[in-house]
């Protein structure tokens, strides 16, 4: 999250917003369309994990058809990563978790008439960024799915779960 900050720098009036909780797993996927009819000259950018992203990506089509060209980042570490990491830190017992079936994210956003792109390097992600604000500044929604460890949690995320579960 901190290096897309980063990336996106630049405007007066930018802001972040986040729910902060595990209430409704992916629902940023929908309220990013939201967020752009509320205020379409903005960039707007979820990040979202590839399990979160499943249950939403429906969302694409309705983005493309009502004009709402949202970048969408997948963090994509095959499995459901607040749930593996709560696993963990209670025993190492993994139920349900892992992905060994993924779909096509790429070809998901192509389908539904969106920008697509598989991203496996850190080095890439700056121009795959580029390329995803460029398609949405032209009225088309854009998917970028970042391919990350499932095993290296950011120390913020680590603080963050912590300060949740207790």
């Amino acid at each position: 999250m901190v290096l897309l900050l980063a990336l996106l720098q630049g405007g007066e009036h930018k802001f972040l917003r986040g729910s902060g909780r595990t209430d409704l797993h992916g629902r940023g996927c929908s309220a990013a369309i939201g967020a752009k009819l509320a205020m379409p000259d903005r960039d707007v950018v979820c990040t979202t994990g590839d399990g979160a992203f499943q249950i939403f990506m429906k969302e694409l089509a309705t983005a493309a058809q009502h004009k709402a060209p949202v970048t969408y980042v997948i963090l994509n570490n095959f499995s459901l990563g607040w749930i593996k990491f709560a696993q963990r830190n209670r025993g190492n017992r993994f139920i349900s978790t892992d992905y060994k079936v993924q779909p096509d994210f790429v070809q998901i956003a192509r389908a539904n008439q969106c920008y697509g792109e598989r991203v496996e390097k850190p080095q890439d992600i700056r121009d795959a960024l580029g390329r995803a604000l460029k398609a949405t500044r032209k009225g088309v929604p854009a998917v970028l799915d970042f391919i990350v460890d499932g095993w290296n949690f950011a120390p913020g995320f680590k603080r963050f779960y912590e300060r949740l579960a207790g």
